[in-house]
């Protein structure tokens, strides 16, 4: 394809195009029936199975063969149309194949030679007139020939046999059908004589021309070898001919030679055999490249003469060079193709534009909606245009035929404009005024007012250009008159052809990736726009309009002057940075402009959900935007993957399009795609469009069908502009006759007079577009000839869809069309037509009807009789892809409604179906497994067969999971299986296969998470369990299943976040969240089973216990994806969606967990709240810097508003209308449309007249009434003032104080009123009286006024404690009040029923934990469960349950690891749900229904752990957190221990354990400890301050403790080296350093060596280990030493005196006993294996080598070095140095590569930031501390290493062990003989959540199970070695 056509494709051209490259290999087989037979049967059972196989797991393609002459039957020859077919399928063939798609056979038999079907009426006259004058007999042509005088010349047609033979076709007796086939033939042979001779005398005569002659005389096999290969091009891609020749052929036996030669009277054809020679040895071989023809000769061998026995060599020969040229064409044609981004996007193009084309084809009428779509396109609107009507209203239709219409509209206009005079701009108005219009005026440049909507609303500005006020009345479409179309005709083409002079300067156009201009509003503001919300820029102060629009009808990108001063204040900034240029002055633009450039438009049409690439958002947006990209030149690199930046792009996108390149963009049937996770799949579309850009859609739209219009709703929400839809109606009579008589007169066709009546009378009782398709297609059939009774019509569109159906049956055998259009309908996504000539070759109940009188070669369905199906169903089934497979299905809905009313009344027969298909794709027969089936009764009688059953391989494929390729890797993966499996599996009612197969079953579920989106996966599990119901199926067992697979879907969803991510942690996640609920679940411990087996394959890291949220629990959603707390957290109104905002805005669905919009404002400062607007299309939220983001929920588009207000005061508060946005401040508020522009801003003060009041918050029922409350500004001081303004007159005062809360009405306050007490009052608005202006603040009811003061007091209910907050119940029944030490809750009513003694229900807090104020008005919220069953509030880290009405604390839920933000009941329909957020970063959902349920702990500290000890003795490892020393058992993960001296605050820094797990040494609050444990005992306490080291020594024998004091600059480290266990001090040695770095032991256990920082000079300082004697100081001198900056010490493994100094990714080694610099190793960080020969090399900025220490060259690239980005990083060798871990913070991921060869065994994404690691001696576990407190341990499961599965099946938590006795949950008994600062040490324990110690009986427990899992392998790497010292340190 030259540069010039892909050009023309991408600009949307739909003149001549190229065919569409598929992703089918389609043959067409053409041979002669009976010669060919063996070569056609072996080709079936052997070779195209194989190219099927090779084709889809090579190329991904489908292969298919048409082979017209097998499986053929009396029934095809019946009504002539074989031939017919024949042409069509040779055509389909060329069309769709990829490579090859014609194959003859030629041998010596020039084959069956028919007379044709039609013949034309004259040339038939002819004929008889010919035979007439030669004396021949005509009655044969008179009798069998019909004319039909509706065909246009008319035709005369040759009838079907059985309509004059009758019992042609009746096997049920065989007699009378062979008479009857006798007569046939016998028939045909005089037809054939005298059409033959009439056509030759024509000819010599002259009459007659040689092709029409040589159509009386050319067989089938030549007119298919004519279409296929002499017509061709190129024939060397596309053509195969095989040609056979036999010698010897014996004419002694003429019935066997006569299948292998043409015979005629008992003699060779002579006539056939010159035919024949011609054809093959003449024409053929000259057209055919000669590589692509083969020739073959064989002899003639006994009777039979050809067989498989005698002839094998020869068939195998044939066999393997026919296999090899298909596989060669095709893989020719794989190269050839592109599949670059570019050539993937081309066919995606050409296939919408093959398809507009086609719509067009058909196209007629319908003036009046194309006349207001080029009124849209030529014309000054903004917004998007939707065409939009029922089912089958012509939609698509008229959306294509506008697009095709695009270049004549712009051209015409181009025209008119550059023809128009000077000054004339084809209007009677005058030029534009300059812009000084005042608020409110019309802003079409005329200053004239618009009309007025019904019901007084007003109506929107004239956007023509014309100054003529719109009159655009509710419920009509009024069209203009004649004369006023031609104006506006041109008026339009004026807006369009000059809207870049009118928007901006020739100054150039900006592409997505250049920077924001800004324009000057005034002298005080300036705004930065964003053409990506080019309505965003200007507005009106009334905010009627987004633009200032010139004359011409185009608005400038600037806001709107009032009295040339700007009508707001402030800087507004757009969030995407695409440059804006300034606003030229109207009145200086030139009264004509003359274009003389030309147009070439860029038009993008997309049939959505067509193509794989248009059904889905993402796909979609994203050829889109390629489409564009390549347009306009830009890169396709800078295309974004992700949904929601795509989407920003793609609006950015539509920015290019200029004057001479304007962008149209149509889209039909938006309503059909797919892959949008919330509600609004619209949100997409841009709402408002730049300058030369143009979309129109086009959806579906039936009120009396909600459910399927929502998404025409939703765009009339999203678009305001009522003359952008356009209701596309019915045709009416009329026009629906006239596009019936266009289309006949198209097809050549006409009717009786009689049959147009039938006709007029169906199109007056429907004039539906569809249903006149179907009337066209039925009376096309329609011979003059035809009887009454076969010319009705249907009076609506289903039924004629059910004539259809019955007719086609009746044609073709009912089994075999019910069948095959049952398929189709059961699909999910419709069926290629392999797969459904699969499926109909596997269903015995087809094949038992179509062979009941057969025995075919191959049991499977002939081609032909689907081709034949097919046929007869023209444009009914459309091809589209699924998948990536093309597929057929119902191209309409009404088709698909139909076929199931028909085929699926009965539910067995449903269940049939899916069944069939189910165990397809399941690939049950598949790969040659024979399939049994019984031989019918005839069968039996008519072959004489003694078996009653047979089995039969049906040539289907095998169906795995992924393909393969020959390098082993997956190549990619079976999309049809996991589309189709799982839906039919539960239809068909097979859960024993759907949970073995596919739903428990690992390799299945990490398929489809790593090919499909996480929802596709749990739409399984929500489609079964909502199919669940079944009367064999009791409801306990419906229970106990559904809790099973919510198990499993809930723990996917809760591992939503990073299985999108990491699809190859499935394993890890599900066996970190399900092992506890293993025990009663069988399905869900043989999946757990899998994962430990199997999953190792994908991820080597498993967990050994039980570490993640397990799902069945309160917790239904952890929703995850802020990097930062989550300050604010919004309900949608109809609770569908959950909006947080941390620095960016993220938007979950609820009913899915599913994140559906993320959106990076991209701003500095931290979000101080969240709002929603009323009608939920708008978000505010505001920073701590007075910046505020304005984000539309529908579309995603965003403004950010700088500060608006005066005097440098802050913004501290929004509000939001459903049309505009409020930011006060502390004295004032600004008014603001949507689009950020200032309307008004107002000063308020408070009416006490105290100056010293200010702004504390704002509540805005509508512009004119809002409420105002005042405060001091000093947190102490409580008091406060609220107000009312309503429609400028204001309330009395009221004062108040603490906490106040209104009803949703705002009629209903409830506060505290008095002063000196902390009783709750109620307060009513009084709206019937008016209000005063009483300014003494007294809370004063009427009587006390003496005037109407609007709030009126009401009862009070006592409060004993200051209030800090007050709330309303979500049924507004319960006023909620918060106190410093709890909640209480009263009744509403009892303020109603005004009774003083009402009780008050007081819940408490525990001791300890109290509520604080955040502010004023603001603390720790509590809400009430669903029917007020609960209390729920959220605390510190914790969700506490109270039960009402009791106020007993019932529960008490760790939640989050940080402290909780935001709490917000989630009540509505079946939700009992509470909805969190926290400090932690996480938005968490409760389900309050399972708050009792089984919670299966994870247990952790509440601090981050700092560092990690392990004991692989004992199996105990020790961390270190702020507040404890915690003692965990390795294999289960339970904390057993929390160890801390001091009672309250201690303050622990370091801690190890010995090896023998006897004792634990720690650093807590300046002492060091040594714990004597399990006893838990403190025997050795010594006073060390500020300890920055622990190192045990010589075999835990003795230890080092190391201390920095002195100020930061200058200071000492003191080094005490001490007896271990009974910590008395051996020596103690003093250093002065400037930073501490951690002592180090040399290899040999001698020397101590520590750097220091002396006389401004960094030193080395040795001292003997033993006795701490300073053998000597040295400087350590090295090229590029700079001063402290040396990094750690490593002693050099092997060598005993030497030391590594690490410095700036490099390693300087010295020989610490002569003072002497060895060597640099450059390149390398650090780590070092126990034997001396390996390192890492890890530096920040990404990348990972495994390098060679000893050249410092590399040895393997684990990571590439520009992958990662600048992060920290953690990286080390196990304990046996066999695998190496690297974590990176960025990713918050940690890999495991294996030494031996460079493979990355496993990428394990952490739930929480490592804090600490380290593995066991053995090497066989990972153990892992994290931010969030917890301990997790993952076991390196190489696959690679024999027992690692025996390992991981060993584990306590796999084999369900009696779990380890845990002193958290207080379990084990303390020891009474602790001495009293262990008593006090116990004190301090349980206050800090601790319990008591393990015993030592539960001590040995651990150390033998970690042994018992320890030895279940040995170790075949080699010897683990000693470690001879252990350090803890904090850098």
């Amino acid at each position: 394809m030259d540069d010039q056509t892909v050009d023309k494709i991408f600009a949307g051209s739909l003149g001549t195009l190229p065919p569409v490259s598929s992703k089918i290999v389609r043959i067409f087989t053409s041979s002669t029936f009976t010669d060919t037979s063996m070569e056609r049967n072996t080709l079936m059972a052997t070779v195209y199975p194989k190219l099927k196989e090779y084709c889809r797991e090579k190329h991904g393609l489908e292969f298919q063969v048409v082979d017209m002459r097998w499986g053929v039957r009396d029934e095809a020859t019946d009504d002539h149309m074989t031939t017919e077919l024949c042409m069509k399928e040779i055509e389909n063939c060329q069309r769709l194949s990829m490579g090859p798609n014609f194959v003859v056979f030629l041998g010596q038999k020039y084959g069956y030679r028919p007379i044709p079907t039609y013949i034309l009426a004259s040339e038939l006259a002819q004929f008889r007139e010919i035979l007439l004058t030669m004396g021949q007999e005509v009655i044969l042509l008179d009798t069998w020939y019909k004319k039909d005088s509706n065909a246009v010349p008319p035709i005369c047609i040759l009838q079907p046999i059985s309509s004059i033979l009758v019992n042609f076709n009746n096997k049920r007796v065989p007699k009378l059908q062979q008479e009857d086939q006798a007569k046939w033939w016998d028939t045909l042979d005089r037809m054939q004589k005298l059409l033959r001779k009439a056509a030759t005398t024509l000819y010599a005569q002259g009459q007659l021309d040689f092709d029409s002659m040589h159509n009386y005389l050319m067989s089938v096999t030549e007119r298919e070898v004519i279409n296929g290969l002499l017509k061709v091009r190129n024939t060397k891609n596309h053509v195969l001919a095989y040609v056979r020749y036999i010698n010897n052929i014996n004419l002694q036996n003429l019935r066997r030679a006569g299948l292998f030669i043409d015979i005629a009277n008992r003699a060779l054809d002579a006539e056939a055999v010159r035919l024949l020679a011609n054809l093959r040895d003449e024409r053929m071989p000259a057209k055919i490249e000669p590589s692509n023809l083969m020739r073959y000769t064989v002899e003639w061998i006994g009777r039979d003469g050809l067989a498989n026995d005698t002839h094998d060599e020869y068939l195998q020969n044939f066999i393997s060079h026919f296999y090899r040229n298909i596989a060669r064409l095709v893989d020719r044609a794989m190269r050839k193709e592109d599949s670059s981004p570019q050539g993937q996007i081309v066919t995606e193009i050409l296939q919408h534009l093959h398809a507009c084309n086609n719509s067009v084809k058909v196209f007629y009428g319908r003036e009046n909606d194309l006349e207001k779509v080029r009124r849209y396109i030529l014309g000054p609107s903004i917004q998007p245009l939707t065409l939009f009507g029922a089912g089958g209203c012509g939609k698509t239709s008229l959306l294509a035929r506008s697009g095709s219409l695009i270049i004549t509209w712009l051209t015409e206009a181009q025209e008119k404009d550059s023809s128009s005079p000077a000054g004339d701009d084809g209007s009677n108005h005058p030029p534009p005024p300059t812009d000084n219009r005042r608020r409110g005026s019309n802003i079409n440049g005329s200053g004239e007012g618009s009309n007025t909507k019904k019901g007084g609303e007003t109506d929107r500005s004239n956007i023509n250009g014309s100054g003529e006020g719109s009159n655009n009345k509710k419920g009509s479409e009024t069209d203009r008159s004649e004369s006023s179309s031609k104006t506006d005709s041109h008026n339009d083409a004026t807006n369009f052809l000059k809207e870049e002079e009118m928007s901006r300067p020739d100054s150039g156009r900006a592409s997505p990736s250049q920077g924001t201009a800004s324009g000057t509003l005034s002298r005080r503001s300036s705004t930065t726009l964003s053409r990506q919300e080019s309505d965003d820029t200007g507005f009106t102060a009334s905010g009627a309009s987004s633009r200032r629009q010139s004359s011409s009808g185009i608005f400038s990108p600037v806001s709107t002057m009032t009295d040339g001063r700007s009508s707001h204040r402030g800087s507004i900034a757009l969030s995407t940075p695409i440059q804006e240029h300034p606003d030229p002055d109207p009145t200086s633009v030139p009264s004509t402009i003359k274009i003389n450039k030309p147009i070439k438009p860029v038009l993008i049409m997309r049939y959505l959900g067509t193509t794989p690439d248009s059904s889905a958002i993402t796909p979609m947006l994203i050829s889109l935007c390629q489409q564009i990209s390549y347009n306009y030149m830009i890169p396709f690199d800078a295309i974004p993957d992700d949904l929601v930046p795509l989407t920003a792009y793609f609006k950015q996108l539509l920015a290019l399009a200029t004057r001479e390149q304007p962008l149209l963009v149509f889209l039909d049937s938006v309503d059909q795609i797919g892959g949008a996770q919330d509600a609004n799949k619209m949100a997409w579309l841009p709402t408002r469009l730049p300058p030369f850009c143009k979309i129109v859609v086009s959806c579906v739209y039936e009120p009396e069908n909600p459910e399927i219009s929502k998404d025409c709703q939703t765009l009339r929400r999203m678009i305001d502009e009522e003359d952008n839809f356009i209701h596309v109606l019915a045709l009416g009579e009329e026009l629906a006759s006239q596009v019936i008589r266009h289309w006949m007169r198209n097809s050549h066709r006409d009717l009786t007079n009689y049959q147009w009546r039938v006709v007029s009378n169906a199109i007056a009782r429907c004039s539906l577009p569809i249903f006149v398709k179907l009337v066209f297609a039925e009376i096309c059939r329609w011979k003059s000839y035809s009887r009454a009774q076969e010319t009705h019509l249907a009076s609506n569109v289903m039924d004629s869809i059910m004539m259809l159906f019955e007719r086609i049956e009746i044609q073709h055998g009912r089994i075999l069309v019910f069948h095959a259009l049952a398929y189709i309908t059961a699909s999910k996504s419709g069926l290629s037509e392999t797969e459904l000539e699969d499926l109909l070759s596997l269903d015995d109940r087809v094949l038992d009807d179509v062979y009941q009188y057969h025995m075919p070669p191959v049991r499977r369905i002939p081609p032909l009789l689907w081709t034949r199906i097919r046929n007869d169903l023209p444009n009914y089934l459309s091809e589209r892809e699924a998948d990536g497979v093309s597929v057929l299905n119902w191209y309409h809905r009404q088709f698909k409604e139909a076929a199931k009313e028909r085929y699926f009344k009965n539910q067995n027969l449903a269940i049939y179906f899916h069944s069939s298909i189910a165990e397809y794709f399941m690939g049950t027969w598949g790969g040659g497994n024979p399939k049994p089936f019984k031989y019918t009764e005839i069968q039996r009688m008519r072959f004489n067969l003694a078996e009653k059953e047979g089995e039969a391989d049906r040539k289907v494929p095998l169906q795995p999971l992924v393909f393969v390729g020959k390098d082993g890797k997956v190549s990619r993966y079976n999309l049809r299986k996991f589309g189709e499996l799982p839906y039919h599996l539960v239809r068909a009612r097979r859960l024993d296969d759907l949970f073995h197969n596919v739903l428990f079953h690992y390799q299945w579920l990490h398929a489809k998470l790593s090919s499909c989106p996480l929802q596709a996966v749990l739409s399984d599990f929500e489609d079964t369990c909502n199919n669940l119901e079944d009367r064999e199926i009791s409801r306990e067992t419906v229970r106990l299943t559904t809790r099973e697979l919510m198990l499993v879907a809930d723990a996917l969803r809760l591992g939503g976040a990073i299985l999108t991510q990491y699809p190859d942690l499935l394993a890890s996640q599900l066996i970190g969240r399900l092992l506890p609920e293993t025990g009663a679940n069988l399905n869900v411990r043989r999946l757990l089973e899998q994962c430990d087996k199997e999953g190792i394959n994908n991820c080597a890291l498993m967990p050994t216990a039980h570490c993640l949220h397990t799902p069945g629990g309160p917790l239904k959603y952890s929703l995850e994806g802020h990097q930062f707390a989550v300050f604010g957290v919004c309900l949608t109104s109809d609770a569908r969606f959950v909006v947080s905002v941390s620095n960016k805005f993220l938007i979950w669905d609820l009913s899915t967990s599913d994140l559906t919009r993320a959106v990076n404002p991209g701003i500095e400062g931290v979000f101080q709240g969240l709002i929603l607007s009323p009608d939920d299309r708008f978000a505010a939220a505001w920073t701590n810097n007075s910046q505020t983001i304005i984000l539309n929920l529908l579309t995603s588009e965003q403004i950010v508003i700088n500060n608006p207000l005066q005097e440098e005061e802050t913004v501290r508060g929004a509000c939001l209308l459903d049309t505009h946005c409020v930011l006060y401040g502390q004295s004032q508020w600004v008014l603001l449309t949507m689009q950020g522009v200032a309307v008004e801003i107002r000063r308020e003060r408070c009416p006490l007249s105290q100056p010293q009041f200010q702004l504390l918050s704002m509540d805005f029922e509508s512009h004119g009434k809002y409420h105002v409350v005042f405060w001091t500004g000093d947190l102490d001081d409580k008091r406060l003032v609220l107000q009312t303004i309503n429609d400028g007159q204001r309330t009395n005062p009221l004062e108040l104080h603490s906490a106040m809360v209104m009803n949703r009405k705002r009629d209903i306050l409830y506060t505290c009123a008095d002063l000196n007490s902390a009783n709750v009052s109620v307060f009513r608005l009084n709206k019937d009286q008016p209000t005063g202006n009483n300014r003494k603040g007294r809370n004063c009811n009427d009587e006390e006024s003496g005037q109407a003061g609007g709030w009126c007091k009401g009862n009070i209910l006592d409060g004993d404690d200051l209030l800090l907050q007050l709330s309303l119940s979500e049924t507004e029944n319960h006023v909620l009040g918060t106190t410093a030490l709890g909640f209480c809750i009263w009744n509403a009513a009892d303020f109603e029923n005004k009774t003083p003694s009402a009780k008050r229900i007081d819940l408490k807090l525990p001791t300890g934990v109290r509520n604080i104020s955040v502010s004023l008005l603001q603390s720790n919220s509590i809400i009430l469960s669903k029917n007020d069953e609960f209390a729920v509030a959220g605390v510190r880290k914790n969700l506490y349950v109270w039960k009402i009405p009791t106020g007993q604390l019932v529960k008490v839920l760790d939640a989050h690891f940080g402290r909780i933000l935001a709490i917000v009941p989630y009540t509505i329909g079946p939700w009992n749900s509470v909805i969190t957020s926290s400090i932690d970063r996480s938005v968490k959902v409760w389900n309050l229904n399972n708050v009792f349920e089984q919670v299966h702990v994870i247990d952790r500290h509440e601090l981050q752990i700092d560092s990690i000890s392990l004991c692989q003795t004992t199996g105990v490892a020790v961390t270190v957190t702020r507040g404890c020393v915690g003692v965990w058992h390795i294999l289960t993960g339970k904390l057993m221990d929390k160890l801390a001296y001091n009672a309250l605050g201690a303050i622990v820094t370091h801690a190890l354990i010995t090896q023998d797990g006897r004792h634990i040494l720690a650093a807590e609050s300046g002492s060091i400890l040594i714990w004597e444990w399990p006893k838990r005992r403190v025997f050795f306490r010594a006073e060390q301050p500020s300890v920055k080291q622990i190192m045990l020594m010589e075999e835990d024998t003795k230890f080092l403790t190391a201390s920095r004091l002195g100020p930061a600059n200058e200071g000492k480290a003191v080094v005490v080296v001490r007896d271990c266990p009974n910590g008395v001090a051996l020596y103690e040695v003093e250093i002065p350093v400037r930073t501490f770095r951690p002592a180090i032991l040399t290899n040999d256990g001698l020397m101590l060596v520590m750097q220091g920082h002396e006389k401004n000079r960094d030193y080395l300082y040795v001292f003997q280990s033993q006795t701490g004697v300073l053998i000597h100081k040295f400087i350590p001198r090295y090229q590029g030493a700079k001063k402290d900056q040396a990094g750690l010490l490593i002693p050099v493994p092997g060598k005993a005196t030497q030391v590594a100094l690490m410095d700036q990714d490099k390693g300087v080694v010295f020989d610490v006993r002569t003072k002497k610099h060895i060597r640099t190793i450059r390149r390398w960080s650090g780590q070092v294996t126990k034997d001396g020969r390996l390192g890492l090399y890890a530096p920040s900025r990404g990348g990972l080598e495994l390098i060679e220490l000893r050249s410092s060259s590399t040895v393997s690239q684990l990571i590439s070095r520009s992958a990662e980005g600048v992060f920290t990083n953690v990286t080390s060798f196990n304990a046996t140095d066999q695998y190496v871990l690297y974590y990176h913070s960025g990713h918050k991921t940690l890999r495991v590569f294996r030494v031996l060869d460079g493979q990355m065994l496993a990428n394990y994404r952490l739930a929480a930031e490592l804090t600490a690691i380290d593995t066991t001696t053995d090497g066989r576990c990972v153990v892992i501390g994290t931010l969030d407190g917890c301990l997790s341990v993952l076991a390196i499961a190489d696959p690679a290493v024999p027992g690692s599965f025996q390992f991981l099946a060993s584990l306590p938590s796999r084999t369900r062990q009696t779990r380890i006795p845990s002193a958290v949950s207080g379990e084990s008994s303390r020891s009474d003989q602790d001495g009293d600062s262990n008593k006090k040490n116990r004190k301090g324990d349980k206050e800090s959540g601790g319990g008591s110690h393990i015993t030592l009986k539960a001590a040995a427990t651990v150390a033998a199970s970690w042994a018992k899992a320890t030895q279940i392998t040995n170790n075949k790497t080699g010897t683990v070695q000693k470690v001879t010292s252990k350090a803890c340190v904090i850098s």
